[in-house]
């Protein structure tokens, strides 16, 4: 049996072997270009000038941006040694042109730093440690000796000279940064101020007077108030009852009979009127009707009647209940004795101050609800105090960071040095060179063997980077190893010719059907004899083919008489119901929590597969997410719960989004959809890693796209044995089921 990596070093080779056969050719073609170039002539004789520029001791450092500054200049490689400012102003005195300064820099200087090895490159990044040496060795290469140390002793000057200037400018460039932040920050943090400070000018009052208990007092003696003067008003209200039952008066007839007894105009018309009857009733006995002086008589009644019904009314006026009664009434209401005049005031009085108390009464009542408006207000108020004291506080610690750092860079400013100085001159001295002819037939040998061994080690890199799992075994032994059960391999569906086809199985005769119905008897299996009721179908990326699981798993449960729901829960996607004959509601993208509102429409019965029903998904939906936490969608999934026997959703990639995790509090656990090229191992780490945190039920994992040939008879096909993961002992929070 071979090892894993051959295994996968094969299957790189067949999918990569157009990239090695290019690495090959590309060496291969390299070395006979540097086999067919002449030998070179013998080199006339070059000077290679030596000089050394050393890190700087810096000066004691007051300041942390000093010390900052002298640790960043430690850091120094090639690139910044030959900036381009370096580089221009040595062109400029040395009078070279571009090309010459171009080409010292790539061919005739080298540069080693502390640490470095003999035969490592020039242009790696070195920075000094204090064990190491802390000189930076410099080697140029000219045709003369004078013209090498020249060029190396103006270089070497210039690089120190840019170490300084480079310290000086960043630390101007700081200062001048965080000075005009410090006037936005300024500017910030009196905005702040001043907001808090108008909101303490209007509210401060309000805010001390809950803080130190007045209002709450307040409240409380308006309660206290209430209740005093409700009982004084009961009080009231009984002397009020006992003085009407006594005169037999209401306080508005009291306050009418006493002020027309107490008149003297009244008193008197009531005795001419009384002198008249008793003449009229003398004479009635002895004169007829007719009589004159009994005429005469009865014409002064009715003139002291009508006097009596004015005075009366001037009398009472509107403030009384007298509304055109006749003179009887007016004489029956004013003929009160002193008592009783007495006692009608005494309710008239009641009855005012009965009248103030409600006034007052209902003025604590609505002084109470105002004090409580208020108080209820407070802990708004006291929210929005503390944001903004809060406010204040941190654009006051952000002015006062920045002006500690500016005030700490205005002095460091004092402080700054360059960085290098030299530490040995440059000294030229020849160069001995040896001439060798090439031997062109053992380039091209070379030449070969480095291409071979190229190209492999490409293939082989490739194989070892690509962390896809490449065959059914290896998708077996990873999820062995993260303890998830395999339910089943599910095979490439194809036709009688053997082409690939739709994988969603609407024909019933489906020869493919068996495995998905062996599937759908593993998942009772794993239930203990109970199937799942909710399940949700999910993958680790896109590609692995989860959602025409999902859909032949519900087609192969409602063949096997198990009423059936298929709920297209990936939103992110157009629905494909129309694959089984059911055609979605064209209303349901614009209006989706309309349409799972209305579950007894948005579920349809799929017309040719029995006991199968689906619900359609309204996608593709920008707000996928908030449509699945709906309680529209939700009360659809709790429903179904009771109406169907199993109840399939088809949810988006692990890797894409967290719509399968929205839903699992609602399920009984979630299937996994992998495929042999497609699933990657870190990808599956990472997703079984999440659903574990999550405390997730993993109902196990099914292989898709699997090379398997059917069987044409109605015999079971014959299908790897269900792998199940080593027993673990179970804790108590691996039982509980957690809500994500």
């Amino acid at each position: 049996m071979a090892l894993p990596i051959v295994k996968r070093f094969l299957i790189s080779l067949d999918q990569n072997k157009f990239v090695g056969i290019f690495v090959f050719l590309v060496c291969l073609g390299g070395s006979v270009i540097f086999a067919l170039l002449p030998d070179p002539e013998k080199p006339p004789t070059f000077y290679r000038a030596v000089g050394q520029l050393a890190y700087r001791v810096p000066p004691p450092a007051f300041t942390s941006t000093g010390t900052q500054l002298q640790e960043q200049g430690r850091a120094i490689d090639r690139d910044l040694l030959l900036s381009p400012r370096v580089l221009v102003n040595t062109a400029q005195k040395l009078q070279f042109n571009q090309e010459q300064i171009v080409k010292i820099r790539d061919q005739d200087l080298k540069i080693t730093f502390p640490g470095e090895a003999e035969g490592q490159k020039n242009n790696s990044n070195r920075s000094t440690g204090t064990d190491q040496p802390q000189e930076i060795l410099l080697e140029l290469t000219a045709d003369s000796q004078s013209k090498a140390e020249l060029i190396l002793e103006t270089l070497m000057k210039e690089m120190v000279e840019y170490s300084r200037w480079l310290n000086t400018s960043q630390l101007r460039a700081r200062i001048e940064a965080l000075s005009v932040r410090l006037n936005e920050v300024q500017k910030d943090l009196t905005r702040a101020e001043e907001k808090f400070y108008r909101y303490i000018s209007t509210q401060g009052s309000d805010l001390l007077a809950i803080q130190d208990g007045s209002l709450f007092t307040a409240i409380t003696s308006s309660q206290q108030q209430q209740r005093e003067i409700r009982l004084e008003l009961q009080g009231i209200q009984g002397q009020i009852n006992s003085l009407s039952k006594q005169l037999d008066l209401t306080p508005d007839q009291a306050y009418t009979s006493s002020a027309l007894s107490a008149d003297p105009i009244i008193a008197s018309i009531r005795a001419q009127i009384l002198g008249t009857e008793a003449q009229l009733e003398r004479l009635q006995k002895d004169l007829r009707p007719e009589h004159p002086t009994v005429a005469k008589l009865r014409k002064e009644q009715q003139v002291n009647e009508s006097l009596l019904q004015k005075r009366a009314a001037e009398v009472i006026g509107k403030d009384g209940i007298l509304t055109d009664l006749p003179s009887s009434r007016i004489r029956q209401q004013s003929n009160l004795d002193a008592t009783r005049q007495q006692l009608a005031a005494q309710l008239v009085t009641l009855q005012t101050q009965r009248e103030g108390l409600m006034k007052q009464l209902e003025s604590l009542v609505t002084q109470e609800q105002q004090l409580r408006s208020q108080y209820e207000k407070f802990p708004d108020k006291q929210l929005q105090q503390a944001r903004l004291t809060q406010a204040v506080a941190f654009q006051r610690g952000i002015y006062e960071n920045i002006l500690n750092a500016l005030v700490d860079a205005q002095a460091a400013e004092a402080e700054t040095v360059g960085s290098l100085t030299v530490a040995q001159p440059p000294v030229a001295q020849p160069i001995e060179q040896v001439f060798n002819r090439k031997n062109r037939t053992l380039i091209l040998l070379v030449g070969a063997g480095l291409g071979t061994l190229a190209g492999l080690g490409t293939i082989l890199l490739l194989a070892v980077i690509d962390d896809r799992l490449h065959s059914p075994q290896e998708l077996r032994e990873a999820l062995v190893s993260r303890d998830i059960l395999l339910l089943g391999q599910l095979p490439i569906v194809r036709n009688l010719e053997g082409e690939e086809i739709e994988p969603i199985l609407a024909d019933a005769n489906a020869n493919y059907l068996p495995y998905y119905e062996r599937l759908r008897s593993t998942l009772r299996l794993v239930g203990g004899g109970e199937t799942a009721k909710v399940v949700i179908v999910t993958s680790i990326t896109g590609g692995e083919g989860k959602t025409a699981t999902a859909y032949n798993l519900a087609i192969a449960a409602s063949l096997a008489g198990r009423r059936t729901l298929l709920v297209e829960g990936d939103l992110r996607s157009p629905s494909k119901a129309e694959e089984i004959g059911v055609t979605p509601d064209p209303n349901s993208f614009r209006e989706p929590l309309l349409y799972y509102g209305a579950k007894s429409k948005s579920i349809r019965l799929a017309p040719n597969i029995e006991n199968l029903s689906i619900l359609p998904s309204p996608g593709p939906q920008k707000q996928a997410a908030a449509i699945i936490e709906s309680s529209e969608l939700q009360l659809i999934l709790k429903d179904s719960r009771g109406r169907f026997d199993l109840v399939i959703v088809d949810t988006p990639s692990l890797s894409s989004c967290n719509d399968a995790l929205l839903l699992e509090e609602l399920a009984d656990g979630i299937i996994l959809v992998t495929r042999q090229a497609i699933t990657r191992s870190s990808l599956l780490s990472e997703a079984t890693d999440q659903l574990t945190e999550a405390e997730v039920k993993i109902l196990g994992a099914v292989i898709n796209y699997v090379d398997i040939t059917p069987t044409l008879n109605t015999a079971e096909p014959e299908l790897p044995p269900l792998i199940v993961p080593p027993l673990q002992e179970k804790t108590e929070t691996e039982e509980v089921k957690v809500e994500v």
